[in-house]
């Protein structure tokens, strides 16, 4: 469902003073599930009675959200918060000089936006939501860090997959068809805007049998790439493929990546390849042997490991 940005739309009304308070609460959030007010204001080097105010402002623009009912006052920075906090940031590194305020996509995970450049070109600006709209079991897989915390912050874990995601882009653009990274500030990922389709938005009957196939191996291609350079995407379907207007693909969301050294990794590559054809299999009625490309991409793995 395609919806407005609210840090946009009270993105004008926000003074300095503003964003010093949402950082002192971002900040904060690291060692409180609720910071309270005392903390902000001496962080925030402000007298207690500006920033109650202040808050109270944040609070009406659900920019933070406050509790009362714990012992003492305190507060969190909402999604919308970090949000303005992330526009801010990539527009004083310049970045960024405007922000469409209406989703080009939007997924379980993540909202992805037009933006302008100061050099007046079109990017796009995805802002990852992990935490909101599903649980940290998938991260936690992987992410060592998290095994036996309690408390996680949605804040922190929507930071860090901006940053992989960030990291696999960089490391794969020279060498695969991914989109070109940009910048990454928070849980915000600016990159190329990608001019095209989703594989699984397509029906059966917009490809021929030969444009599928055709699509396939450019895509089994890219990702033996990937694999041979060390990388598994761990999450590959036809959700996370790109059909160019050009004809060409690319293969996108990294943030889940693994490495071919983990542990599970050779369990990932499976599934992603088994995902891939059986998808096929069932939309274009292309079928592939098993064996040969399992052994292909055993052989990229195991390349990859060896260099």
């Amino acid at each position: 469902m395609v919806s407005k940005m609210l840090a946009l739309e009270v993105y004008p009304n926000l003074k300095d003073v503003d964003f010093k308070i949402l950082r002192a609460v971002e900040l904060n959030m690291r060692y409180y599930e609720w910071v309270p007010l005392e903390v902000i204001a001496r962080f925030a080097r402000m007298e207690l009675d500006s920033v109650s105010h202040r808050l109270g402002k944040l609070d009406n623009w659900s920019l933070v959200i406050r509790r009362s009912d714990i012992g003492y006052i305190g507060y969190q920075l909402t999604i919308h918060g970090y949000d303005a906090l992330a526009i801010r940031a990539l527009a004083r590194k310049g970045i960024i000089r405007g922000l469409s305020s209406t989703q080009i996509g939007v997924g379980k995970e993540a909202d992805v936006y037009v933006a302008l450049t100061p050099q007046d070109e079109r990017i796009a600006v995805k802002f990852n939501r992990i935490g909101l709209r599903t649980s940290f079991t998938r991260i936690k897989l992987y992410r060592r860090e998290f095994i036996d915390k309690r408390h996680i912050s949605w804040l922190y874990v929507s930071r860090l997959v901006a940053e992989r995601e960030y990291e696999a882009l960089r490391l794969l653009s020279s060498i695969a068809k991914v989109p070109k990274p940009i910048a990454w500030n928070r849980h915000v990922v600016a990159m190329e805007l990608i001019d095209g389709v989703e594989l699984v938005e397509l029906r059966d009957s917009d490809l021929s049998r030969g444009e599928a196939e055709r699509i396939l191996d450019s895509v089994l291609e890219e990702y033996k790439k990937i694999v041979k350079f060390g990388i598994i995407h761990s999450d590959l379907s036809l959700y996370n493929i790109v059909l160019r207007n050009s004809g060409d693909i690319l293969i996108i969301d990294w943030p889940q990546y693994v490495t071919t050294s983990f542990p599970q990794a050779e369990y990932y590559l499976e599934r992603d390849l088994r995902v891939l054809l059986n998808s096929f299999e069932r939309k274009w009625r292309i079928k592939r042997n098993w064996g040969t490309i399992w052994e292909e991409f055993r052989k990229a793995m195991h390349e990859s490991l060896r260099e």
